[in-house]
């Protein structure tokens, strides 16, 4: 190698490396401060205590993440925060939830930053949760981010038809001390503008925006992505009460051991009813490896 390329490339090193422990003195205490905030959000047994923490939480988040460099952290060591970037780089969403101890009441925070397709940083914007009132009403609507059906996101699912990008996340939402609610939500993103919900979940008569599972919070629901299968699988819920009248009581809702899929074909995810799974492993929330996957219904 040439002595000049060997210098020019060892500057262009040493100078990366500085830059590096640059963000790292820089971001270092803040990223503490975050984490000790963090802990007495999520372990702190009084709720004025966890609101304190919880504003400055916020404060703090939206301070560093409109740092410039901001996007090359991951926040491991903020527990409270979670972190989830899309498969191919087009986006990452930061999100938490503060939890009163006294009134089991749940609030969602977050931001999705764009990148454009050098990987570069490009657009920032602030989530504002809209609780959900009701659940029938909101899978029938298309929300902005100041109106988000805020939740925990868990899952980033990416599928391609004619070199359009369909995405569709995966969230958890604590609701009450009696119910909890998973959310299937596809987003779109087009020219910088967000949206949540799209017609594109086909589980009988008009396409939902979103689907909204909400069951005992006493109870656990499997809703994951069976990347071997490509379907996003889960559990069928019904009430433990047979009374006409228990319908929309979600606290006596809970798995029934049935299965249901929703399986991707030509820019709509199907609903595929009533199949049949046979897992070695725990089918409750775990990923285990399908021995069979049935559909025994199909409904259009």
């Amino acid at each position: 190698m040439p002595k000049k390329l060997f210098l020019l490339l060892l500057c262009f090193a040493t100078g990366f490396l500085s830059a590096q422990q640059v963000d790292t003195l820089r971001f270092g205490p803040s990223l503490l401060r975050l984490q000790a905030l963090g802990d007495s959000l999520i372990k702190s047994r009084n709720d004025s205590t966890r609101l304190a923490a919880n504003a400055e939480f916020s404060l703090l988040t939206d301070s560093i993440l409109h740092e410039k460099g901001s996007e090359l952290l991951s926040f491991y060591q903020v527990k409270a925060l979670s972190v989830l970037p899309s498969p191919d780089h087009a986006f990452v969403i930061y999100n938490w939830m503060c939890s009163s101890l006294q009134t089991s009441q749940h609030n969602y925070f977050g931001y999705i930053r764009l990148f454009n397709k050098k990987g570069e940083s490009v657009q920032l914007t602030k989530l504002t949760d809209k609780p959900i009132e009701n659940n029938e009403d909101v899978e029938t609507k298309r929300l902005g981010p100041d109106e988000w059906p805020g939740c925990i996101y868990y899952k980033v699912i990416v599928q391609e038809v004619k070199k359009r990008k369909f995405y569709l996340l995966l969230g958890w939402a604590p609701h009450t001390a009696f119910s909890t609610r998973k959310i299937v939500e596809p987003i779109t993103l087009s020219q910088g503008k967000i949206q949540f919900g799209a017609p594109v979940l086909k589980t009988g008569g008009r396409p939902r925006m979103r689907m909204v599972f909400e069951y005992s919070a006493q109870a656990t629901m499997a809703l994951r992505w069976e990347e071997n299968k490509k379907m996003v699988v889960f559990d069928n819920l019904s009430s433990t009460d047979p009374r006409p009248e228990s319908k929309g009581m979600y606290s006596l809702y809970g798995p029934d051991m049935s299965y249901n899929a929703l399986k991707f074909e030509k820019g709509y995810w199907i609903l595929n009813k009533d199949i049949d799974i046979r897992n070695t492993g725990d089918t409750k929330g775990k990923d285990g490896n399908m021995k069979k996957l049935r559909i025994t219904r199909k409904t259009e």
